[in-house]
């Protein structure tokens, strides 16, 4: 324990330095409070025993600096005074000192002050630590369900893996999960994810052989995940997940509702086919996701097939940390073309890698890894930064009328700091508001639809534009269409592909296009490549195109020669 002496009056300042050693305490010792500032603030002392009248800086200046200054704010102080007016000990107790004594004081009463106002500090201390601890395995708990999220259990398959030689996983997904949500609301769908977790916590508890170590969690959206230690037959394993599924496919009943439900399974084993928990569990995700494919109820055991795409996409997800500062990403730019003019009307930002030794990485492949390690909010934040410093770039030399998109995380909505992430990107890049256009998806906007709106209307506040993205995808959000404080809706490209050639595709952009102008939005499709497509387009009277038949997504330098025309 470390004990800094301010005193100025030498004969005391030893006296109480050899008292405190004596117990075994290490002692600084200062001459004023501007000595003792200096040394509380290179090395931080457990306890500060400070006098009050002292020249340079007197004790109450002392009290009142190391309480401002962060990395001295809780350390113990107690004055030690020759004055015993109640009016000094209020002042420097009201500046922020513990505890006084008045010089001259006996050995024993230092000492016990000394030992009660440390033993107090370390009290506070551990229960700050503990409260500390709470709150982080509070916020790891998912709190739809209770069930650990996704790295509480990760921590806790970590667990298992260090006690039992053998651990099962296996990864659900709830199939047709969205339509739910797209029918009946978000919160029939929360009670059903609610009761998907009691059933899997119930079949957990009733396995004939339970250990401290299983575990159930909600790994992110529908996706669950059971780890079970100690099984290590893969024929026992296929058993358990077949019961599983069944139980999951038993009728829901919520709300007034009947609903049949069912869901997927990817599974692996350790040490069979993964050393770590991470491996494990990405396994069991990769097997998941080539059992979806298959049709609903579907199980996949992981097989060795699968590793190198599992070895690819742990590398990506490595890798994507540092794939920003080590300038392998970049933004490419696609032109918005007004039908009517030909004209250039906006960009739309667009994220590339290109990887040292993978080459280009599409976006379908490292966006979702992006999304599910949380680096997409560091990613997007970049995007737009970089995006609206390239367009007020442009605006500087000459062009004027055009406005760049920037696409949005679902991510980017929790908690309320996108509204000030596009007020700061704004104000560093000096771009006017109405040259920045933010897109969402379909399936963003059912997203906690209450929070989703208040942060579009405090971002539309701001004076940007706002675009639905991706519009016709299979999400069912035009009841809540209306709500949104959008500009524009984006055809999917889906729709586009085949809307010379497909009727019920033709008819889709047709009603597309006919709402949209009721809702007073401008429309844009995507994905244009011939000549008949854009002329199709031009007869529904839909206002603009993105899309080869103009040019693919380029970088910025090339994409500035955009504004003269079509590319060569």
């Amino acid at each position: 324990m470390k004990i800094l002496i301010a005193e100025d009056e030498p004969s005391l300042r030893e006296n109480l330095q050899w008292m405190l050693e004596l117990e075994g305490y290490e002692v600084m010792a200062a001459c004023d409070g501007a000595d003792a500032l200096r040394q509380a603030q290179a090395r931080r002392p457990d306890l500060v025993l400070t006098d009050v009248m002292m020249p340079t800086l007197d004790g109450y200046g002392l009290i009142r600096a190391l309480r401002e200054d962060a990395r001295t704010a809780t350390v113990p102080i107690i004055m030690l005074t020759a004055k015993a007016d109640r009016a000094d000990v209020r002042t420097g107790m009201n500046l922020g000192a513990d505890d006084y004594l008045t010089k001259p004081c006996r050995r024993e009463e230092l000492l016990e002050a000394v030992l009660a106002r440390l033993q107090r500090s370390s009290n506070l201390e551990q229960a700050a630590q503990r409260l500390q601890s709470e709150t982080r395995y509070a916020m790891q708990i998912d709190t739809l369900t209770a069930l650990p999220g996704r790295d509480l259990f990760e921590q806790q398959m970590e667990s298992a893996l260090g006690r039992h030689a053998h651990v099962a996983l296996l990864c659900l997904g709830l199939d047709g999960f969205a339509k739910i949500n797209e029918s009946l609301g978000t919160g029939v769908g929360d009670m059903v994810l609610r009761e998907v977790g009691k059933r899997l916590n119930l079949f957990s508890a009733q396995w004939e052989q339970p250990t401290a170590h299983d575990a159930v969690g909600r790994i992110g959206g529908d996706q669950f995940a059971l780890c079970m230690a100690g099984l290590q037959q893969e024929e026992r394993l296929h058993q358990r997940a077949a019961d599983l599924l069944q139980r999951l496919a038993q009728p829901y009943r919520v709300n007034g509702h009947t609903l049949y439900l069912t869901a997927s399974a990817g599974a692996s084993l350790y040490p069979a086919q993964a050393d770590s928990a991470h491996a494990l569990l990405l396994n069991a995700e990769s097997a998941l996701h080539h059992a979806k494919p298959s049709g609903p109820g579907t199980y996949v055991y992981f097989d060795v097939a699968m590793n190198r795409q599992v070895a690819r996409s742990l590398q990506i997800h490595n890798e994507l940390h540092h794939a920003m500062a080590q300038g392998q990403l970049q933004v490419y730019y696609q032109p918005q073309v007004q039908i009517a003019t030909g004209k250039v009307v906006g960009f739309e930002a667009l994220l590339r890698w290109h990887h040292a030794t993978l080459g280009w990485i599409p976006p379908s492949e490292f966006i979702p890894i992006a999304e599910q390690s949380g680096i997409i909010v560091q990613l997007g934040q970049w995007v737009m930064h970089t995006a609206a410093t390239q367009a007020a770039q442009w605006r500087a030399q000459g062009h004027h009328d055009f406005r760049m998109a920037v696409n949005l995380s679902v991510r980017q909505f929790v908690g309320k700091s996108l509204p000030a992430l596009v007020a700061q990107v704004l104000q560093d890049t000096g771009l006017p508001p109405h040259m920045l256009e933010l897109e969402v998806t379909e399936s963003m906007a059912l997203h906690s639809v209450a929070s989703t709106l208040a942060t579009l209307h405090a971002c539309k506040a701001l004076g940007v534009k706002l675009a639905m993205d991706d519009f016709g995808t299979g999400y069912s959000s035009l009841a809540y269409l209306k709500q949104y404080p959008l500009d524009a809706l984006k055809i999917d490209q889906a729709f586009t592909r085949n809307i010379t050639q497909d009727a019920g595709d033709a008819a889709i952009t047709r009603a597309i296009v006919a709402m949209a102008h009721s809702f007073g939005m401008t429309v844009m499709a995507e994905g244009v490549e011939t000549v008949a497509q854009l002329e199709f387009l031009r007869g529904l009277d839909c206002e603009e195109f993105q899309g080869y038949l103009f040019s693919k997504p380029v970088p910025a330098d090339e994409a500035v020669r955009c504004f003269a025309g079509y590319l060569g």
